[in-house]
């Protein structure tokens, strides 16, 4: 007998380990049984069975109370990503000598579908921008220097797809319309780099310039993020912009 559907496909094995490891994100670093059943929309006892697994393979670690964090396993994973680990490594030390030349936060972010994703981030232990991004962090591409950058050089469907929205207002002055939001695309291309004032945090202002690959092509966007009160464009140019071509040499090949 042909059963009927109920017309919502049942979700596979990987989808629903997936689900819980997608539970997790900044704010919720560490999730109890519970947290992640209701965070993953997962059944209880489901989410114990794969929660076991994924302990059991290290991709969770369980901690003292009971509670659950992302394991060092699934960390180790992640640092093999191709597009990940070369940038990060080879960005470091010139985003550390951008933060000490400036004194603003310097980082890298690529793109990941139509979202941005920071490599990395460079900024004084002391510093009240510390808790704005953290490496690992995504970032939307039409609300931030780097992400207005890399959707600029982004092929042409992934433009539309960003354009189309909806574009979240983080403050009033993101820009929250297509139209707006191809204009500063088309503004980014004509100077080369992008700036944004308050437009994700409204204290908070930023400038960013391309990373080339050695055939031109756009694989990366190195930033500043300063104090919208302090920040001196003209001063902040020539560093940003000289720290982008040195990462860009760098990952070219040598000879």
């Amino acid at each position: 007998m042909t059963m009927p559907h109920s017309g919502t496909p049942e979700r596979s094995v990987v989808d629903r380990a997936l689900s819980v490891l997608g539970a997790f994100d900044r704010q919720n670093r560490t999730l109890t049984l519970s947290d992640l059943s209701r965070r993953s929309g997962l059944p209880l006892a489901t989410a114990h069975r794969i929660v076991n697994k994924l302990h059991s393979w290290g991709a969770l670690e369980r901690n003292g109370d009971g509670s659950y964090s992302i394991g060092l396993r699934l960390w180790e994973t992640g640092t093999l990503a191709p597009r990940c680990s070369p940038l990060a490594e080879a960005a470091q030390p010139y985003l550390m000598e951008l933060h000490t030349r400036t004194s603003a936060g310097a980082y890298i972010v690529i793109r990941d579908r139509v979202e941005g994703v920071c490599l990395s981030f460079v900024v004084n232990g002391s510093d009240t921008l510390m808790s704005w991004i953290e490496s690992g962090d995504r970032m939307p591409l039409h609300a931030c220097a780097a992400g207005l950058v890399l959707l600029a050089h982004a092929e042409e469907s992934v433009q539309n797809e960003v354009c189309a929205g909806p574009l979240h207002a983080y403050t009033s002055a993101t820009p929250s319309q297509g139209a707006a939001l191809r204009q500063a695309l088309a503004k980014v291309r004509r100077e080369g780099y992008a700036v944004t004032q308050r437009t994700l945090q409204p204290d908070v202002s930023s400038v960013a310039f391309p990373v080339r690959s050695a055939d031109g092509a756009v694989v990366a966007a190195v930033a500043v993020v300063a104090p919208a009160a302090t920040f001196q464009l003209a001063k902040l140019l020539p560093p940003v912009s000289a720290t982008a071509d040195a990462v860009s040499q760098h990952l070219r090949p040598s000879g």
